[in-house]
C-alpha cells in the first residue's frame, strides 16, 4: 500500500496537527512495514519526518492556493498510489477520479462556537468550502465522537465519518529528560492556545479572587503562543506577572512540558469549546490531575477522570480550584483515574483503526469499480 500525503502541514511551526499525523503513520509504518507514504510539499519543512515519510519538494515556486490546485493533481501521475490523504482540515483539489482521497477534518468548531462568523456570508463561505472537500472525499475521519455528530449535523456526508482519536504527542529521551529543569514552587497548569473560548479571563478572575481571600497560594502557569484575543486578558495577564500570581512560558519543548506536567497540582483547562482536547490527555497520560468542563468532547476524553466545573458556575470553579490544590488524597485518585482513562488512547489503536478505514475504502471502491483491488 502506498500512501500520498499532504506534507504542507510539516512547513509551519510545530502544531498539534504536525505531530498527530507523524506520530499515527510512524505507529501505521510500524504495524505495516511494507507501507509506502510520500509527502508532497513545497517549502522548506520545520519537523523531521524521515522515517516514516518519505518527503518529496515540488513547486517551491508556486503561491500555496497555486501549488494545491493546479500542480498536486498532475503530481500524482508521478507518484501513483493507493490513496491521497488530506490531514490538515481538508483543502482538497479537483483531482482525477481514480485517486482514493482521505480527508482528516479534525473539528467544525466554528459552527459550534456561537458568533465565530462576523457575518452570514462567513458562515456560507465555510460550509460550501467544507462540503465540497466532502463530495471529493471517500474516506472522513475527525478525532472524536463529538466531532462526527457535528459534522452529520451540519453536512451531507456520503459515509458516516470514521472516529480515530490521537494518542499522546510528548515525546522525551533520556538526555532532554535529564537537562529539563523542575519548575519551581507550587503552581496550576495551562496548556494551549490563548482564545476566548478557552475560559481564560474566567480562570485568571477566579485565581486572583481565591489569592486574595488567601485560599489558595499557588500560581497560574501558561504555555502556549501568547495571543491577546482581548485587552481585558491582556490586562489580566501582565497583572498577573507583576504581582507573582502568573507565569507565562510561552512555547516550550516536549521536556520542558512533560516536568511542568509531573509537578502541577492539576492541568486547568476549562474550555467550552474542543474538538478534542489533547492536553487533557496528555496530562492523564502522565498523572497529572484534570480539572475541567463537561462541554462538547472534553467529557469523552477524560471520563470518569477528572474534577469537572461548570466554567460560567464562578463559586463551583473555585471551590474545585481551592478542593485540588488542599486536598493531597483528592489529587492522588484524579492521577490515578487519569493513567488509566489516557489507556484508552494509544497511537496502536489509532493505526490499527486507520488501515482498517484505508483497506475498507479501498474495498467498496473496488467493488464498485467492478474488478479486483489493481492496489495488491
Amino acid at each position: 500500500m502506498k500512501i500520498v500525503l499532504d506534507a504542507t502541514v510539516f512547513e509551519e511551526p510545530i502544531t498539534g496537527i504536525a505531530k498527530l499525523t507523524l506520530f499515527l503513520y510512524r505507529e501505521c509504518v510500524r504495524m505495516m512495514p511494507s507501507l509506502q507514504i510520500v509527502g508532497l510539499h513545497r517549502r522548506p519543512l520545520k519537523l523531521n519526518i524521515n522515517p516514516p515519510i518519505e518527503p518529496v519538494k515540488i513547486g517551491g515556486f508556486l503561491p500555496h492556493n497555486m501549488w494545491r490546485m493546479f500542480l498536486l493533481s498532475p503530481a500524482m501521475r508521478f507518484h501513483p498510489s493507493t490513496a491521497v490523504h488530506f490531514p490538515w482540515n481538508g483543502g482538497i483539489p479537483r483531482l482525477s477520479r481514480k485517486e482514493s482521497v482521505i480527508t482528516t477534518l479534525h473539528d467544525v468548531l466554528p459552527l459550534t462556537i456561537p458568533d465565530f462568523f462576523q457575518s452570514d456570508d462567513g458562515i456560507i463561505k465555510y460550509r460550501n468550502k467544507i462540503q465540497t472537500d466532502f463530495s471529493r472525499t471517500h474516506l472522513l475521519i475527525t478525532d472524536s465522537e463529538f466531532s462526527r455528530k457535528e459534522i452529520s449535523k451540519h453536512f451531507v456526508v456520503k459515509d458516516e465519518p470514521v472516529v480515530i482519536s490521537p494518542g499522546c504527542t510528548l515525546e522525551v529521551n533520556d538526555a532532554e529528560h535529564k537537562t529539563a529543569q523542575k519548575p519551581e514552587g507550587e503552581y496550576f497548569l495551562y496548556v494551549g492556545g490563548y482564545d476566548r473560548r478557552k475560559g481564560l479571563e474566567q480562570l485568571l478572575k477566579i485565581h486572583f479572587s481565591l489569592h486574595r481571600e488567601k485560599k489558595i497560594s499557588g500560581k497560574l502557569i501558561l504555555t502556549g503562543s501568547p495571543n491577546y484575543f482581548s485587552t481585558t486578558f491582556e490586562r489580566m495577564v501582565k497583572d498577573g506577572i507583576l504581582r507573582g500570581l502568573v507565569e507565562e512560558k510561552g512555547y516550550v519543548s516536549d521536556a520542558a512540558l512533560v516536568e511542568l506536567y509531573l509537578h502541577a497540582k492539576a492541568l486547568v483547562y476549562p474550555s467550552k469549546y474542543e474538538g478534542f482536547g489533547l492536553p487533557a490527555l496528555e496530562a492523564m497520560t502522565l498523572g497529572c490531575p484534570v480539572l475541567t468542563t463537561k462541554c462538547t468532547s472534553l467529557p469523552e476524553v477524560c471520563g470518569g477522570a477528572a474534577c469537572y466545573i461548570d466554567p460560567d458556575n464562578e463559586l463551583e470553579f473555585a471551590r474545585a480550584l481551592v478542593e485540588v490544590e488542599r486536598n493531597d488524597g483528592f489529587r492522588s485518585e484524579l492521577s490515578h483515574k487519569g493513567r488509566q482513562q489516557s489507556l484508552k488512547f494509544t497511537w496502536e489503536k489509532s493505526a490499527r483503526a486507520f488501515l482498517q478505514a484505508v483497506e475498507e475504502m479501498l474495498r467498496v471502491r473496488d467493488g464498485k469499480r467492478g474488478k479486483g483491488n489493481p492496489h495488491d
